[in-house]
């Protein structure tokens, strides 16, 4: 007969969700990963670029087949200046990543069950009943891993969410790029009000082209992006075609009660001034992991005890998606002529360092010294 008891079991195959099972199997504990899917894989769009450190982090070599191409970057202002990134990232195959780090799971012990769906939980005591489309499971611990519209935490009564921004991507075919070893990041209001264009080459002819924007159609504004890029892909057709919200407002504050725990987009662990959450929420599923062995161990599955969490996650991640945050709220609101005059000054260390909530303060002592972008942006800047 089936043992239906488990220690750990976690919603969501995404980065977040794979990355929790991985270190809960491996700190020892009973695990299972639900995904509603028929497969572990890239169900949700994304631009498929990360860096080294995500396949440190992972601890999956930087290699095929879940390297397409090594990239560097690419950052347009309006004008169509842009500022040359030269940090080496990767394009990356990110089924092949995550079916990767499912294959960890299942080496350290962990069971992994697709087409299964999460339905809803009842608290039995200290022990979560959890129903899903197949069957009825106890646990010590659920970890939602289960993207923005999360269903644990919609059962937990956990109504907080991170800001959403609309997203949509097109994966389009026979594409003629300029650059085509180069992701490309493409910023201004007439371009995609307070977010950002992108287009990431996967192979010699297929590229993701995509857009985030807030306070607009997402569709719109990405059809006119294409046809802007019309010497590049006007000859180009669609072969896939998604859209998703992306948390870009910061971690939650409720990520944990009682038996509960949530990662990746359900509770906002992604960078928010770039959208990027693959290595932000894959480092946040093995905080998770950690913490959830820690009270198992312990047999205390408190509210208390799992928000320990934010304290193994601020260095350097809780930290920094703040930082991103305050930052990114400001150049929300610049125009598109102060784009165009941060390109003539910005080097790649201080797209970086803004990007990424890095050393901000440094970027602002720069700026104080030109004429216009002083009073405008700088003096923000240092109070961040």
């Amino acid at each position: 007969m089936q043992n239906l008891d488990y220690d750990v079991i976690i919603v969501g195959g995404g980065p977040a969700g794979v990355g929790a099972a991985k270190s809960a199997a491996k700190e020892g504990l009973k695990t299972l990963l639900l995904e509603k899917e028929a497969a572990i894989a890239a169900w949700k769009p994304c631009g498929e670029a990360t860096s080294e450190g995500a396949f440190v982090t992972a601890e999956v070599k930087p290699e095929p087949p879940y390297i397409v191409r090594k990239a560097n970057a690419l950052v347009f202002a309006p004008n169509q200046k842009y500022v040359v990134i030269n940090q080496e990232g990767y394009a990356i195959n990110k089924t092949y990543f995550l079916q990767e780090l499912a294959a960890q799971v299942a080496k350290y012990g962990g069971d992994i069950h697709v087409r299964e769906e999460f339905i809803d939980f009842e608290r039995e005591g200290k022990i979560l009943k959890v129903k899903t489309n197949r069957n009825i499971y106890r646990t010590k611990i659920i970890i939602g891993a289960d993207g923005y519209h999360s269903s644990v935490a919609k059962s937990a009564g956990i109504k907080e969410k991170s800001e959403p921004i609309p997203t949509l991507q097109y994966v389009m075919a026979n594409v003629k790029l300029k650059h085509a070893e180069s992701v490309r990041f493409y910023l201004g209001n007439s371009i995609a009000p307070k977010g950002y264009a992108w287009i990431f080459p996967k192979t010699d002819n297929i590229a993701e082209v995509g857009i985030g924007v807030r306070g607009a159609t997402a569709k719109v504004y990405l059809d006119k992006f294409v046809k802007q890029h019309e010497d590049e892909l006007g000859e180009a057709r669609i072969i896939d075609y998604r859209g998703a919200p992306v948390p870009i407002g910061g971690l939650i504050s409720e990520a944990a009660k009682d038996n509960v725990l949530l990662v990746g987009d359900a509770a906002g662990t992604v960078i928010p001034f770039t959208g990027a959450g693959i290595h932000s929420s894959l480092a946040a599923g093995i905080v998770a992991g950690k913490v959830a062995s820690e009270a198992v161990r312990d047999n205390d599955y408190s509210e208390a005890k799992l928000r320990k969490f934010y304290d193994l996650y601020e260095e350097p991640w809780g930290k920094r998606i703040r930082t991103s945050l305050k930052a990114m709220r400001l150049f929300e609101k610049i125009s598109d002529e102060d784009f165009n005059a941060l390109a003539e000054v910005f080097d790649e260390n201080d797209i970086l360092d803004l990007a990424n909530g890095y050393n901000v303060k440094r970027v602002a002592m720069k700026l104080i010294r030109h004429p216009i972008l002083a009073s405008k942006i700088a003096a923000s800047l240092m109070s961040i």
